[in-house]
């Protein structure tokens, strides 16, 4: 199986820094209920029953530029398509009228 960011697992990516995070903690009741190992965490996540009910203490995602997932709702949707696609054009221009510079001008390239 390919070991890239989009099969890797979520909590894995949690736990080795692909996804960045920020513990937000709520210590009224007096106990931090944040797994701290990716060990414990898996064991949490396997008693729970695959539940990610949260505690009083919480991890807060924050975006890097990184997809959290996989799935086509956050990959494969026409809004991220779109974007794709500007962005092959885009280059393409810019490319092109670099090279068209360079034709016309092959000493003065900046």
């Amino acid at each position: 199986m390919s070991r890239t960011d989009k099969t890797q697992p979520f909590r894995l990516r949690l736990w080795d820094g692909s996804l960045r995070r920020v513990a937000i903690h709520d210590h009224r009741d007096g106990v931090c209920d944040l797994p701290a190992t990716l060990k414990a965490d898996l064991a949490h996540f396997a008693d729970s029953g695959g539940s990610v009910a949260r505690g009083s203490c919480f991890w807060e995602l924050h975006y890097t530029g990184t997809r959290p997932c996989g799935c086509p709702l956050c990959h494969e949707s026409d809004l991220f398509r779109a974007d794709r696609r500007a962005s092959r054009q885009r280059s393409r221009r810019e490319l092109a009228a670099l090279l068209k510079l360079a034709r016309h001008d092959p000493w003065n390239l900046d």
